[in-house]
């Protein structure tokens, strides 16, 4: 029934369920996890003002944009992590730019996912609770089943 389960992940404890539920699915169906984190902004190539003489002494690249990607890649690798450690066997991570909403249907349609799983509130800002919720945008815009889970 599902051969492969997209997981939107963003640190949050909403996306750790949702981690936990997919890799039980998975498990059951034999499918494969793709863990998803959507930066909303790339960054700049400028080194923040509180970061530039520690980045001159200890020669790091210290960018915006290589902040933000650490940090991306730390929650997918945390999500990974999370997913290997309920038994998943194939997971695959992915970090895109974007509005989340729109790259988490876009993958989903790239990646041919059978279901898209993602928490019911995340660590969106507070704009999120006027405009509407991720989860609530993709759960209207996708063409596959979506699971949110609490």
């Amino acid at each position: 029934m599902f051969a492969r389960i997209l997981v939107a992940v963003d640190g949050s404890e909403h996306a750790s369920r949702a981690i936990d539920y997919a890799a039980d699915l998975a498990n059951k169906y034999g499918a494969e996890l793709i863990l998803l984190h959507v930066m909303v902004f790339r960054g700049s190539a400028r080194i923040p003002p509180d970061l530039y003489d520690f980045a001159r002494i200890e020669h790091i690249e210290a960018t915006e944009a290589s902040i933000l990607r650490g940090v991306a890649e730390a929650i997918v690798q945390a999500a990974e992590e999370r997913a290997r450690n309920q038994a998943a066997k194939r997971v695959q991570t992915l970090i895109c730019v974007g509005h989340a909403a729109e790259v988490i249907v876009e993958r989903a349609k790239e990646e041919a996912a059978n279901l898209i799983v993602m928490g019911r509130r995340g660590l969106g800002s507070a704009s999120g609770l006027l405009m509407g919720s991720v989860s609530h945008k993709v759960a209207h815009l996708c063409q596959c089943p979506c699971m949110t889970v609490t």
